[in-house]
C-alpha cells in the first residue's frame, strides 16, 4: 500500500513551513513523494536532498523527478546513521524531514545527530511517525510514542516548536535546531 494512502502531504507540509528557495534534506525519502511535493514548492531556486539508504529507493526517486522535470531534486545514496552519512556539507539545509524512519533505525540518536549537523543554526527538523495503537502500520512493538521521540531529539540540540497533525494513523512534531 501506497505511503500516501495514509498520509495527508499538503495538509503535513503546510504545516512544517516550507517556502520557495529552502534547501530540505528528506531522511529515509523512500520512493520520494515527499520529495517530490517539497520540489513543487521550493521551485528551480531550492533543492531536496532525497536520501535513502535503498538503492531502488534511489532509483525510483531520480527516475520520477526526471519524468516529472524536477531538477532540483538530488537522490543520494546514504546511511544516515553513520557520521556523514547524507554526504552534505555541515548547517546547509533550512530543513530536515524524517517520515515513518525513525522506528526502523536501529542507531535513532545517530541519525538525529546526522540531521543536527546539517541543519543550519535556527533550522527545522520535522518528524512524522506512526501512532502506537492504530490497528494498520508496522508491528506495533517497533513504534515510537510520542514521549519517545521526544526523550531521543530533545537532548541533541533541539526545542520542540509545535506539533503537526499527521492524520489518523500518524502523529508528528517539529523541532528547531
Amino acid at each position: 500500500m501506497a505511503e500516501t494512502s495514509f498520509l495527508n502531504l499538503e495538509k503535513i507540509i503546510s504545516q512544517i513551513d516550507v517556502k520557495p528557495d529552502m534547501v530540505i534534506a528528506d531522511f529515509g525519502a523512500g520512493h520520494g513523494f515527499f520529495s517530490v511535493a517539497f520540489g513543487k514548492i521550493i521551485g528551480p531556486s531550492g533543492q531536496v536532498f532525497a536520501i535513502d539508504v535503498l538503492p531502488q529507493a534511489i532509483e525510483a526517486i531520480r527516475s520520477r523527478a526526471k519524468l516529472e522535470g524536477f531538477l532540483n531534486i538530488k537522490a543520494i545514496h546514504g546511511n544516515l546513521e553513520k557520521m556523514n552519512g547524507s554526504t552534505l556539507p555541515d548547517s546547509s539545509c533550512d530543513l530536515v524531514f524524517i517520515a515513518n524512519v525513525l522506528f526502523q533505525v536501529p542507531d535513532k540518536q545517530a541519525l538525529i545527530k546526522e540531521a543536527h549537523r546539517i541543519l543550519k543554526s535556527g533550522g527545522r527538523l520535522a518528524v512524522i511517525e506512526w501512532k502506537p495503537y492504530t490497528p494498520l502500520g508496522p508491528q506495533k512493538e517497533h513504534r515510537l510514542r510520542e514521549e519517545d521521540i521526544k526523550q531521543i531529539i530533545l537532548p541533541a540540540g533541539f526545542n520542540e516548536l509545535k506539533p503537526i497533525d499527521a492524520g489518523s494513523h500518524h502523529y508528528g512534531f517539529v523541532f528547531k535546531k
